[in-house]
C-alpha cells in the first residue's frame, strides 16, 4: 500500500532530523571543543573583547623574557634564583596578597651543596606556608608525582602543596581546569585533592572547597559548574592584557629599593600566580585561542625598571598562551563567580533534535533554493541565540546543533528528490500536456491522480478561430501547415496562460480557453478580454504569424461569460478536465458572429458586466444566435489606443447615436447615420445593410432591434 503524500512527508518530518540529530550527537565529543572555540570567536566579533573584572582578583607575576635579560638574573643558572624569588614573594606577602601560587616545580636545590645560600628563601617559603598563603606546585605523573625539593616542602608545609596539571582535550586545546585530582592518602586509599586554581581561589576567599551529597563542589557557598569529571570550564577575558604582568625582573628591583607601598598597592588582598611567561616554554592552545591578543599591550604601572624597548614585536598574536595564564583565568572566574557552564547532555541533545526539525520543517515547506535561504537565516538566529546565552555564561552544543540543521538538508533534499518528488514527476510528465499546471499542483499536494466529476461556476469562456484558413493553407504540405499553426498556438497560448487562463483544447484550428477554472482570479471577465486583445495585438506585431505562400490568415475570438460545468468529464479509463454548457456555445457562436460585423472580437453583454468598464467597450447590437432562445446584446472591446483615440471616441459616439435610432424603429435616421459612418467602420456598414432593407417599412410592435443570426 502507497502512504498519501502528505504522510510520507509527516514521516519524513520526523524521521530526517531524528537521523541528523543521531549523527551530530555522535560526533558532540570531537564537536565540543572546536564549538566553544567557536563561541569565543564570534562573542569577540559580535561583542567586541570581553573585559576582566575591575578591578581584577587575579595577577600574574612572570618570569619573562626581561627577566632572563637583566641583572641580577641575566647569566645567573635559573637554580640560584632561589634567594630572589624570595624577596619577590616576601615582599608580595607583605604587601598583603591573598594567596601566591607557584606554577613551578624546582625539584632539585643548590641548598644541598652550597648549605644556607637559600636560607632567607626557606624562611619566606615557611612564613607564606604558616599563614596559609602560599601553595607550591606538583605534576601528578600517574602514581608518582614530580614534587619539589623535599626541603621546600618541608618549609612550606605537606599540606601547601597543589597539583597543577592541566588535562588536555582530545584535541590538544586546554579549555577546562580540575577542580580536584585523585592522589593517594596517607593510608594509601585515594582521596580527591583540591588543584593549584581552585586551592589558591580557596585561601584568597578564605572559604573551603566542600562536596555536596551530589558529588558537586561549592565554594564560599557557590556551586561550582564542574561538568564532566568535575573540571571547570574556563571563562577567559579577551580584553588585551586582561589580567595584570609584573616582570619578576621589576619587582626584584622594586623590592631591593624598599617600595612597600607598590606591593600594597598592587598585590593587596589579590591573588598571586608566578610562572614562567616566555615566548616557547610551557605556552598551550586555549579554548581563546582564536581571539588572542598582542602581548605586552595594556601592562600595568611598573615600579623601578622601564619596559624593555625590544621586548615585544608590535601585533604578533599567537593562538598559544603561558600556562599560568590558564590557572590565572579560572581563579579569577572562580573568585567572581562568572565561569562557563555547559547545559547537560540531555538538554543539549534535546536542542540538537529541535534545531534539526526546524530545519526539516523549513526544508520539506519550500523549493531548494528559498529553502536554503531559510536555513541561512535559522543559523544565524541559532548563532545569535548561543553567542548572547555564551556571553552569560552557558555553553550551548552551537556547532552540534548547526550540523544536524545543515545534515538535515541534503538528507531531506535527497528523500524528496528520490522518493516523493518522484512520485510529482511521474503525475506531472504524464498530465501536463493534457491538464493546467494549477490542477497537476493540487493532484500532488493530495498524492492522488484525478478522478472524475465535476463542478459549475462562473466563468469566461474565450472561443478563438482563424479566419481564412482555407486560403492561407492552399497547397501547402501538411508538415509545414502543421509548423504554421503550431508556431501561432504557441504564441496564442502563452498569452492566455500570462492572463491567468488555460487552453481547456485545440479543436482543429480553433482555441478554447477557460478563465476563473480550476482556480479563481480576480475577475475572469477583465483577463479574459485583456487577454483576447493581447492576442490581437501579437498577430499586428509579428506579421510572419499564420503567413504562407497563399496569405495570411487572421483570428477572430468570441467571448461569454456566465455559469457552466467544468471538471474531469469522460469515462474512467479516458476523460478529459474540460468546459461545456450554454456559455461555452455562446463564446463559440460569438466567434463566429464577428464575420456579419466585420469585426475581429466581440463579447456578451454578461462579460461587460463583470468586467466593470463599460468605456471599454462598444456597443455592436442585439444578437440571437442559432441554439439559443434568449437574445443577447454583444460589444466589441476597445484597446487602450482606440480609447484615447479622439476621432475614433467620435465615430464611437456616431455609431451609438445611430443604434438608437435602429432599435427606436426609426430606420430612416439609422440608414444616414450609417451611411456616414460606413467608409471607415466595418460594423456601422453592416449595420447599414440591415437597416436599407427595412426602409420604406414600419417597425413591428415589439421592435428591440434584435438581428437573428442564422449560421453558425
Amino acid at each position: 500500500m502507497t502512504l498519501p503524500r502528505r504522510v510520507r512527508l509527516v514521516l519524513l518530518g520526523a524521521v530526517t532530523p531524528i537521523v541528523a540529530g543521531l549523527l551530530a550527537l555522535a560526533a558532540s565529543p570531537s564537536l565540543q571543543g572546536p564549538s566553544i572555540d567557536s563561541l569565543y570567536w564570534l562573542r569577540e566579533h559580535l561583542y567586541g573583547p570581553r573585559p576582566a573584572p575591575d578591578p581584577s582578583p587575579v595577577v600574574v607575576v612572570g618570569i619573562d623574557e626581561e627577566t632572563y635579560r637583566r641583572p641580577p638574573f641575566a647569566g645567573t643558572p635559573q637554580a640560584l634564583w632561589g634567594p630572589r624569588l624570595g624577596t619577590v614573594l616576601g615582599a608580595i606577602l607583605d604587601g598583603g596578597a591573598a594567596a601566591i601560587g607557584l606554577d613551578l616545580v624546582h625539584p632539585t636545590s643548590v641548598e644541598t651543596l652550597i648549605p644556607g645560600f637559600e636560607r632567607d628563601y626557606l624562611l619566606t617559603l615557611r612564613r607564606g606556608g604558616k599563614e596559609g598563603r602560599l601553595v607550591l606546585a606538583k605534576v601528578q605523573h600517574q602514581s608518582d608525582p614530580l614534587m619539589p625539593y623535599r626541603g621546600y616542602m618541608i618549609a612550606a608545609g605537606i599540606n601547601n602543596i597543589r597539583s597543577v596539571n592541566l588535562v588536555e582535550d582530545p584535541d590538544g586545546v586546554l579549555r577546562r581546569v580540575p577542580l580536584t585530582l585523585s592522589v593517594s592518602g596517607s593510608d594509601g586509599q585515594p582521596k580527591a585533592e583540591p588543584g593549584m586554581a581552585v586551592e589558591v581561589a580557596s585561601r584568597a576567599l578564605k572559604a573551603p572547597l566542600e562536596r555536596a551529597a551530589d558529588g558537586s563542589f561549592t565554594l564560599g557557598g557557590h556551586r561550582l559548574p564542574g561538568g564532566e569529571g568535575n573540571r571547570l570550564l574556563v571563562n577567559h577575558a579577551t580584553a588585551a592584557g586582561a589580567i595584570p604582568t609584573y616582570s619578576l625582573a621589576d619587582l626584584h628591583a622594586c623590592a631591593e629599593a624598599g617600595k612597600a607601598d607598590y606591593f600594597a598597592k598592587h598585590f593587596k588582598g589579590k591573588a598571586v600566580m608566578v610562572g614562567t611567561v616566555l615566548d616557547v616554554e610551557d605556552r598551550k592552545l586555549s579554548s581563546n585561542r582564536w581571539v588572542t591578543k598582542p602581548e605586552g599591550l595594556n601592562l600595568p604601572e611598573r615600579c623601578a625598571l622601564p619596559v624593555m624597548s625590544d621586548l615585544y614585536v608590535a601585533g604578533r598574536t599567537r593562538d598559544s598562551i603561558p600556562g599560568v595564564y590558564i590557572h590565572a583565568a579560572a581563579i579569577s572566574n572562580l573568585m567572581t563567580r562568572d565561569a562557563l557552564s555547559e547545559v547537560g547532555k540531555p538538554a543539549a541533545a534535546a536542542l540538537v533534535l529541535l534545531l534539526a526539525g526546524v530545519a526539516a520543517l523549513v526544508t520539506l515547506a519550500a523549493r531548494p533554493p528559498l529553502a536554503a535561504a531559510g536555513l541561512i537565516l535559522l543559523l544565524a538566529v541559532w548563532s545569535g541565540v548561543s553567542v548572547g546565552l555564551f556571553r552569560g555564561g552557558l555553553v550551548l552544543p552551537y556547532l552540534q546543533a548547526a550540523l544536524a540543521a545543515l545534515l538535515v538538508f541534503p538528507l531531506a533534499l535527497g528523500f524528496r528528490f528520490a522518493v516523493l518528488d518522484r512520485d510529482q514527476r511521474h503525475i506531472r510528465n504524464a498530465f501536463k500536456l493534457y491538464l493546467p499546471g494549477s490542477l497537476i499542483d493540487d493532484m500532488i499536494a493530495s498524492g492522488q491522480s484525478p478522478s472524475l466529476g465535476g463542478e459549475e461556476r462562473d466563468l469566461s469562456i474565450l472561443f478563438c478561430d482563424i479566419a481564412g484558413f482555407t486560403k492561407m493553407s492552399e497547397g501547402m504540405e501538411p508538415e509545414a501547415l502543421v509548423t504554421v499553426l503550431n508556431r501561432y498556438f504557441t504564441v496564442m497560448t502563452d498569452i492566455i496562460e500570462a492572463h491567468g487562463g488555460f487552453v481547456d483544447k485545440y479543436i482543429g484550428d480553433a482555441v478554447l480557453a477557460v478563465f476563473g477554472a480550476p482556480y479563481a482570479i480576480d475577475n475572469h471577465a477583465r483577463a479574459a478580454v485583456a487577454a483576447a486583445l493581447a492576442m490581437r495585438q501579437a498577430m499586428a506585431d509579428d506579421p510572419t504569424l499564420l503567413a504562407t505562400s497563399s496569405g495570411r490568415g487572421s483570428n477572430r475570438i468570441g467571448i461569454a461569460t456566465g455559469p457552466a460545468l467544468i471538471g474531469n468529464i469522460g469515462s474512467p479509463r479516458r476523460f478529459n478536465y474540460t468546459v461545456m454548457g450554454d456559455t461555452v456555445n455562446l463564446a463559440s457562436r460569438l466567434e463566429g458572429a464577428n464575420k456579419y460585423y466585420n469585426t475581429a472580437l466581440m463579447v456578451s453583454g454578461e462579460t461587460v458586466r463583470h468586467h466593470g468598464d463599460p468605456e471599454a467597450f462598444r456597443s455592436l447590437d442585439i444578437v440571437q444566435v442559432v441554439g439559443r432562445s434568449e437574445p443577447v446584446e454583444v460589444f466589441e472591446p476597445l484597446s487602450e489606443a482606440r480609447r484615447a483615440d479622439p476621432e475614433d471616441r467620435a465615430q464611437r459616439a456616431a455609431y451609438a447615436a445611430a443604434l438608437d435610432h435602429w432599435r427606436a424603429g426609426h430606420f430612416d435616421e439609422a440608414v444616414s447615420c450609417f451611411r456616414a459612418l460606413a467608409a471607415g467602420d466595418g460594423a456601422a456598414l453592416a449595420m447599414l445593410h440591415k437597416a436599407e432593407k427595412r426602409l420604406g417599412h414600419p417597425a413591428e410592435p415589439g421592435w428591440a432591434g434584435v438581428t437573428a443570426l442564422t449560421d453558425k
